[in-house]
């Protein structure tokens, strides 16, 4: 969270840090009015310590209150007075109180009123009681101004920068949501092209099985065998396509998949990034629509790295296990200075990544290496059955 909007925030109860500050200053206002002789009564001056000391509890809370009771109590205390007080001083008070209304306070006008009104009794009260006038009236409101509207300032600033990161949060969680939906957009169309590749395979064996039923039994339950277990994969890819959203133009040419491995490297390899492809285990048949993921992720990772780290040594690993199929693609830091072209907008790579693995019930993790170059893990499941 930003530092400053973490500042800002306003909890239902005040935090021991408030408590803190206003029980310390509560503890030096009763010292100074227990020390001192006069004038008036010692209840007084214990009260009016209380006074301009334990609202500030609540300076989050309740800051135009705050201020309202420091102000009342101030000028109740100075006005009917005849000589200077010197025993608790509220300015230390009035400072804490001006920055917490100019931060906290509910609307804009509440915050300039408090410090205004903060400002006007601190006029009234120079020279009257508290400061007993060693030196030129004007040259204390001075002074005391200058602390006073440099709290208030500070306040105002801590709150026009948390509102400021608020916005910027906002308007990306909005370029976020957009991209993720772009992004299920096109996975849904490229679902629907598995699916309807399926299909078309689907009336093609099924076609060959009826022609053979007679001539070839035993050939024609393999062809039926092949309609089943398509049949059962395109089934699983439309209950994909179902969670994702549609659109109105799909295609319906077949989805690359692995087997286009030896193409994508050759196209990277010709533009500078020297690729190692290393393959653990023998590949299986695949399920369609994770063959799909598995490419798009290996094509999506090269790409950043063709991008952001051009030059850079790069290694391909695919794991292929019984339940699982991991791949990594890892680049070392870049062999030359990444171009600009590369550092806008135009994709959303690894937004993409995310939403197509976890889609498929898997997992994955794309961050810097401690040696300056980056790493992209994922683990596919290879289930028939949809996350």
């Amino acid at each position: 969270m930003d530092p400053f909007v973490k500042l800002t925030r306003v909890p239902r109860r005040p935090p021991w840090i408030d408590v803190l500050v206003a029980g310390a200053l509560l503890a030096w206002a009763l010292t100074e009015a227990l020390l001192e002789t006069g004038p008036g009564p010692l209840a007084g001056r214990v009260a009016f310590a209380v006074a301009v000391t334990v609202p500030l509890a609540v300076r989050r809370q309740a800051p135009e209150l705050v201020v309202i009771v420091l102000s009342v109590a101030t000028l109740a205390w100075a006005l009917p007075a005849s000589v200077p007080e010197t025993g608790t001083n509220p300015f230390p008070s009035f400072l804490l109180a001006a920055f917490s209304v100019a931060c906290y306070a509910r609307r804009t006008i509440l915050a300039v009123a408090g410090g205004l009104l903060l400002f006007a009794v601190l006029l009234i009260v120079v020279d009257s009681r508290f400061y007993s006038g060693s030196g030129p009236g004007v040259q204390n409101l001075v002074i005391l101004s200058i602390f006073l509207g440099g709290a208030w300032t500070a306040g105002w600033l801590v709150r026009q920068r948390a509102a400021q990161a608020r916005r910027a949060l906002a308007e990306s969680g909005e370029v976020a949501r957009s991209a993720v939906a772009e992004e299920r957009t096109r996975i849904a169309r490229e679902l629907h092209d598995v699916v309807a590749h399926s299909v078309s395979i689907i009336a093609v064996q099924a076609g060959a099985a009826e022609e053979l039923l007679e001539l070839d039994p035993g050939l024609a339950r393999a062809h039926i065998a092949s309609v089943r277990r398509t049949a059962r994969e395109a089934l699983t890819e439309m209950r994909r396509v179902l969670d994702v959203l549609r659109t109105d133009e799909p295609g319906y040419a077949p989805q690359p998949g692995l087997a286009r491995l030896p193409d994508l490297l050759d196209e990277v390899r010709a533009a500078g990034v020297p690729v190692e492809l290393i393959e653990q285990g023998e590949r299986p048949r695949l399920p369609p629509g994770v063959d799909l993921v598995a490419f798009r992720v290996v094509q999506e990772s090269l790409t950043n790295v063709r991008k952001h780290a051009p030059g850079a040594p790069t290694r391909l690993l695919l794991c292929y296990g019984a339940k699982s199929l991991q791949l990594e693609v890892a680049n070392a830091p870049a062999a030359v200075a990444a171009s600009g072209n590369g550092t806008g907008r135009g994709g959303h790579g690894l937004i993409g990544m995310r939403e197509r693995v976890h889609l498929f019930g898997g997992s994955i993790e794309a961050q810097p290496t401690g040696e300056g170059g980056f790493r992209v893990h994922a683990v596919l499941p290879l289930t028939e059955e949809p996350a």
